[in-house]
């Protein structure tokens, strides 16, 4: 538990100081916190940012991801409303991860030194403890709930490896595909057809629930920019399963190349490379990871990144259970103890040497004129929307609209009703970059007040009456 509670609490800490310190893009956690900011206020799952440049108007966050979960988690952020209670929850969730996995690993050996070793390494892989760091996002909340559905399973407890996979189905929508995959494990394994049936049913019927019919209804008729991400493999589910046969370089052109290849590198090497991929627990993965390669969209890739928590999970009890089967064939009981436990500790060492793939050092610094964006934010009322730059966009999200600056080139007719617009022409890693066009599109514009002006951070103020968010004017 002590591991735990300084994995937490230093997890917590960095995530809380990368944020405080305006570390870097911050624009999906500001998402999130608007939406349980609206969701506290009576307007579940709202969110007023247009979530796409497609989009013609706001839609629920629904339509994004098949989110549920966060309802659990409503209650708390009521009581303490603020990015504050989301990192640390997420912090809490990724650190509490470990007790499935520790118990795992004991069932798995009978030896708790292994035990605490192997749950340890698996805290710190690169895709777990990079969740502290990156931003908020659902899946950071889901190891804790896919390593019970893999605990139950392996010691066979039938109705709370059901509940614990119906409570992972509830993060994301392609986490019933990974419940789909213990129903096949089942099969290899010949196991009683409860053990087969039950979970590919759920996870096929909760993934065509939640895909072809929730997702689209909260769309309101707005794309949904996740299934464009294989359209360079077809026009459909059905075109892309048929191309499989009939043109299947288009798959193999995603899949032998050099960014899949550094991409699965990187994810496997802190697991012993190959070794994981020795047993059916991998399969589990096998959705996720294919999802990942054969997409268009490269960040799904990126290791410290959140597309990799199903894939990691899985493969690392794959590894456990892998060396499991080793195991077994030592005969000398006595050396099979303390073997297990040096590997563990290895698992310790091999996850900390991968450190440099999700710590960045620049990102705990305060920026030269960070007590000047403080001032700026605080110029702006909290009643009122604002646009400002994707670095700042977290600490602005508790109201009715906000924006990053970006859609000022994308969406102007919709710009134009915010009331409030931060530029900071210091930035130059995230776009837009501050230029004397944009500069002169508010300090040339009648329609605009300068209100303050330091160091190059600069706070316009919409003159005129207060917008009208029922409309969206078409661009």
């Amino acid at each position: 538990m002590l591991v735990i509670l300084a994995y937490v609490l230093i997890g917590f800490g960095l995530g809380k100081r990368c944020f405080d310190v305006f570390g870097h893009d911050s624009g999906d956690m500001a998402a999130f916190d608007h939406m349980m900011w609206h969701s506290s206020h009576g307007r579940l799952f709202h969110c007023s940012v247009m979530l796409y440049d497609e989009h013609t108007k706001p839609v629920s966050m629904l339509a994004l991801h098949s989110s549920y979960f966060w309802v659990f988690l409503m209650p708390v952020y009521a009581l303490f409303p603020g990015m504050t209670t989301l990192l640390f929850l997420q912090s809490l969730a990724l650190g509490l991860a470990a007790i499935p996995m520790y118990l795992i690993v004991r069932w798995a050996f009978q030896n708790e030194w292994a035990a605490v070793f192997f749950s340890t390494a698996f805290l710190l892989l690169p895709p777990v403890i990079s969740q502290h760091v990156n931003q908020v996002e659902e899946p950071s909340f889901l190891p804790v709930f896919l390593l019970y559905v893999f605990l139950f399973f392996l010691q066979r407890r039938f109705g709370a490896f059901l509940l614990m996979a119906l409570v992972s189905c509830l993060n994301r929508e392609n986490a019933p595909l990974a419940v789909a995959m213990f129903g096949v494990w089942a099969l290899f394994e010949k196991r009683d057809w409860k053990w087969v049936v039950a979970p590919i049913a759920l996870g096929a019927l909760y993934f065509g629930l939640v895909t072809f019919w929730a997702i689209p209804y909260f769309r309101e008729g707005q794309p949904w920019k996740v299934s464009q991400q294989f359209g360079h493999l077809g026009a459909g589910p059905a075109e892309i399963v048929t191309n499989f046969f009939r043109k299947p370089e288009l798959a193999l052109n995603q899949i032998f190349n050099f960014d899949t290849g550094q991409y699965l590198t990187l994810l496997l090497q802190p697991m012993g490379w190959l070794l994981p991929l020795t047993h059916f627990a991998a399969m589990v993965a096998l959705p996720d990871l294919a999802a990942n390669i054969l997409s268009s969209n490269n960040a799904l890739r990126v290791i410290p990144w959140h597309y990799n928590l199903i894939t990691s999970s899985s493969l690392f009890v794959a590894l456990v259970l892998s060396l499991r089967k080793v195991d077994a064939m030592l005969q000398n009981r006595g050396k099979q103890k303390v073997g297990v436990a040096l590997i563990g500790g290895g698992a310790v060492a091999l996850a900390l040497a991968h450190w440099p793939l999700w710590f960045q050092p620049q990102f705990y610094q305060k920026l030269p004129y960070h007590d000047t964006l403080v001032r700026a934010l605080a110029a702006v009322p909290p009643d009122k929307s604002v646009m400002t730059p994707v670095r700042l966009t977290g600490h602005v999200a508790r109201r009715e609209s906000f924006s990053a600056l970006g859609i000022v080139e994308r969406r102007p007719k919709y710009a134009a009703l915010f009331e409030y617009v931060v530029l900071d022409a210091n930035d130059r890693r995230y776009l837009p970059v501050v230029t004397p066009e944009l500069f002169g599109k508010f300090y040339k514009n009648p329609s605009y007040q300068l209100v303050f002006a330091e160091n190059n951070v600069f706070v316009f103020r919409r003159v005129g009456d207060a917008p009208d968010w029922s409309y969206f004017p078409p661009e």
